[in-house]
């Protein structure tokens, strides 16, 4: 089959056979496989602002398994899914966002845990998911907006853009070690 060929089916097929089916998973977020009335499933994504040097092997939001896998600076991309309410304003809501960050040069792993609440910028239904932001200092925020975290007038934490800056350990992690001993 020529490239040409292939990239055709590609995006003809594949690419919204695989868009229906994340599409399907979230609809499924319900354990009658649709979402409980009054709310809506929506995508979850990271985006990590901790530097190089660290990284994120695993989060949870509201104890569902929502990415794995992220270097410390950047996006993780799109992951399935979780339900929020259903409202024609913005709805007050937390969650609780569990992480495990892993040290790149040695090992060192830590689990994080924070209750937070999640930035409506606009109602449900009208945005683009749940963007996680690994924040410096193992804080985090969540935020609900139309725009994606890369366009200049998302509301949430400006997008990480290389170079990336080293990790810098808080007082009670293990230092960085000392390059070249």
């Amino acid at each position: 089959m020529k490239k040409s060929n292939l990239r055709s089916v590609l995006f003809r097929w594949l690419l919204p056979a695989l868009l229906a089916l994340q599409l399907s998973a979230c609809a499924s977020a319900g354990s009658d496989g649709l979402a409980p009335e009054g709310q809506i499933p929506v995508s979850i994504s990271a985006v990590a602002h901790y530097g190089k040097g660290i990284g994120i092997s695993e989060f949870y939001v509201n104890g569902r398994m929502s990415g794995h896998q992220y270097s410390g600076w950047g996006s993780s991309g799109e992951s399935c899914c979780m339900n929020i309410p259903w409202t024609s304003g913005k709805p007050s809501m937390t969650v609780t966002v569990r992480w495990k960050t892993y040290r790149t040069t040695f090992k060192e792993e830590r689990w994080h845990e924070a209750t937070v609440p999640v930035h409506f910028a606009v109602p449900p239904g009208d945005g683009d998911g749940l963007k996680v932001h690994f924040m410096p200092g193992h804080r985090v925020e969540v935020w609900y907006a139309r725009e994606g975290t890369g366009s200049p007038n998302y509301p949430g934490p400006a997008y990480p853009v290389a170079p990336a800056p080293d990790y810098v350990p808080l007082a009670d992690e293990a230092p960085a070690p000392v390059q070249g001993k």
